[in-house]
């Protein structure tokens, strides 16, 4: 027998090859389940693919695509309001103007004691009793009584603005309170220049400036 024959090396060969080839036992089941796990994971992903977006018909009216716009929200307006709430409140004595006509002056003069005074506010009257409400926000930051107007409040607001509540009576608030626009702060009342019945002695001050109140009621905020 020859040793190192071809015979020989090609058996030996063959063994080894077998020798690689064998696979060891948990090598299969690991294959079928990377197999399975991949199939599910593939199954899985297709079920929950996302759909692709319908694209927007070209042809849409006008009337559709301004129903799909979502509104912008506006912040409100707010308006200076009037300083009391109720019926029959009557203007009794006006605003006193340098540059009105001589009739206008004259309805707008405050007598008193026998001395003739420019009035800087309005007067409202009425034969009831009425309630007198803040104009804006604001903070109440003076209370206090006066031997010719009686009892008065001052509200300070946003855009250098000051109220002035003059005659009133059954005062509801404090110095140091924030009020809301159009709450109450006290009702009507008297003083010794009173035209008559209820009364309200209203003024406002811009800038450290009296000014007519009737330009200032009803304005809106952002033109103040």
């Amino acid at each position: 027998m020859y040793k190192n024959s071809s015979l020989d090396k090609n058996i030996f060969r063959g063994e080894k090859m077998k020798k690689r080839l064998k696979l060891k036992p948990f090598v299969l089941p690991t294959l079928y389940i990377m197999l399975i796990v991949s199939i599910m994971m593939l199954s899985i992903s297709t079920l929950y693919k996302p759909k692709p977006k319908e694209q927007k018909d070209l042809n849409t009216t006008e009337e559709e695509v301004f129903d799909t716009i979502i509104p912008v929200v506006n912040v409100e307006d707010v308006y200076v309001k009037a300083p009391f709430s109720g019926d029959n409140i009557e203007e009794t004595i006006g605003y006193y103007n340098y540059l009105a006509d001589k009739d206008s002056q004259e309805k707008s003069i405050i007598k008193y004691d026998k001395t003739y005074l420019q009035n800087t506010g309005i007067t409202y009257s009425s034969e009831n009793e009425f309630n007198i409400v803040s104009i804006l926000d604001g903070e109440v930051t003076k209370i206090y009584s006066n031997d010719i107007l009686g009892n008065v409040i001052e509200i300070t607001h946003d855009n250098n603005l000051i109220s002035v509540y003059q005659m009133v009576n059954s005062i509801k608030v404090k110095e140091g309170d924030k009020v809301q626009i159009g709450q109450t702060i006290a009702t009507s009342g008297t003083s010794k220049i009173s035209t008559k019945g209820h009364n309200l002695h209203f003024e406002i001050i811009k800038d450290g400036t009296n000014k007519d109140p009737k330009t200032i009621i009803g304005l809106n905020t952002k033109d103040l």
